[in-house]
């Protein structure tokens, strides 16, 4: 469960003399790391933020300065400048005095973004995107294109007198030069997978662990008086899809009747702003009702519902028996069970490849976290388990050999195979 980056770019990347001798090489080769530290102008940085959220989110960072309506200067020399791509928005990184400070600094804003958002906020499908932007000595296309057709880049196109892009071993290069500069920039482009199983929470956010898919609450209001109470709140109600409009933006209120009563659910992929309005709403209501709403026979009862990676039946009936489970059924693609105290429902709905989980009966929200948190790294190492007997099993039957295995601090397994 460990991630392998090839360090880019080499110095025939930002040296035209050194392209002929110079090979890209992987991060654990030495690379002409004073070539990047010299050379790196700026990372920028791709995030699912919205631009309508960014101002507020950025008022709650520490140490920081606005000097101008998308501009932000810390302390510690780091500049974080904010651009508006599409929907989303992007950051670029730069000051510190050197990249790797620039890269630490970043990694400790981005740290502090995701708790004050509740959420990675560099998430996108999955990945997170990262673009070095570097100082080269390249002053047109031409030389560029002859470098990169020694080193074996693939896809090479050139866009303009300004610009042209390539695949380099994998990753996507861009040269460009902008209108007053007088050499090219390369752009490397690094994407890393995230995977939502075998992290827990001292990984402050940057894995996507479980995130909330919705909160929903039992209610006792009566299915007429719904309307009434929310006038009476200050709050809307849409009569065609029966939503109240929320202030946090992507995130809904869908009020569901059920046995003559409503539940409340909030979804949105914000965890922290989802359970702020929840609060918020149901304290208006309740002043106006003039009683708690969220109880029903003196039970208050919330269910909360995650998306998980767990695509493999087997797997999460082991991983639940070995937690310790009880009460456990499954019917189809509907497992349920008990963990102290608490209900889980794990269910695959049409077409969907991986389980959501519902969890009721939580009398903690922070044991709840905590449990699923130990779920998700029992059930990664029970599919590294499961996988490295495969390998084992596949590594026989095609007569080769396991030369050596080495278990690495984070549990990853590296695997020697003779091939000869």
């Amino acid at each position: 469960m460990s991630i392998t980056l090839t360090a880019y770019p080499a110095a025939f990347l930002i040296y035209p003399d050194k392209a002929k001798s110079e090979q890209l090489k992987e991060v654990s080769e030495k690379f002409d790391e004073n070539t990047a530290i010299k050379n790196m102008r700026y990372i920028r940085v791709l995030t699912n933020l919205r631009p309508i959220d960014l101002k507020r989110y950025m008022v709650y960072v520490d140490g920081c300065r606005c000097v101008s309506p998308q501009t932000y200067e810390f302390s510690n020399g780091l500049c974080v400048r904010w651009n508006f791509n599409q929907r989303n928005c992007e950051a670029l990184l730069s000051g510190c005095e050197n990249s790797k400070q620039l890269q630490q600094r970043g990694e400790e804003f981005f740290n502090k973004l995701d708790e004050i958002v509740g959420e990675n906020v560099r998430l996108i499908n999955s990945c997170e995107y990262f673009y070095y932007n570097y100082e080269t000595e390249y002053t047109n296309t031409e030389e560029i294109q002859k470098a990169l057709e020694r080193q074996n880049a693939k896809g090479i196109y050139v866009e303009s007198s300004s610009q042209i892009s390539a695949n380099v071993e994998g990753n996507n290069v861009r040269y460009y030069k902008e209108a007053m500069d007088t050499s090219f920039t390369l752009e490397v482009e690094q994407k890393i997978i995230i995977q939502n199983i075998g992290f827990d929470s001292s990984t402050n956010g940057n894995q996507a662990v479980s995130p909330l898919k919705s909160l929903k609450i039992n209610t006792n209001i009566a299915g007429k008086e719904l309307r009434e109470i929310l006038r009476q709140a200050g709050l809307g109600y849409y009569i065609g899809n029966s939503q109240t409009p929320l202030k946090t933006y992507n995130a809904t209120l869908n009020w569901i009747l059920q046995n003559g009563t409503y539940v409340a659910e909030f979804c949105g992929p914000n965890v922290k702003a989802i359970e702020r309005e929840a609060e918020e709403i149901f304290k208006k209501m309740n002043i106006a009702a003039k009683r708690d709403l969220r109880y029903t026979d003196d039970v208050a009862q919330v269910t909360y519902s995650y998306n998980t990676n767990y695509t493999d039946k087997g797997i999460l009936l082991n991983t639940l028996t070995e937690h310790g489970a009880s009460n456990i059924t499954e019917s189809g693609d509907i497992i349920s069970c008990e963990l102290f105290g608490m209900e889980m429902i794990y269910a695959k709905k049409d077409g969907e490849n991986a389980y959501t989980l519902e969890v009721t009966r939580v009398s903690s929200k922070e044991e709840c976290m905590s449990l699923i948190n130990n779920l998700n790294n029992e059930y990664g190492l029970n599919t590294q388990e499961m996988t490295y007997n495969k390998i084992k099993e596949r590594l026989a039957q095609e007569n080769m050999r396991l030369e050596d295995e080495t278990i690495l601090e984070d549990n990853s397994i590296v695997l020697t195979i003779d091939i000869g």
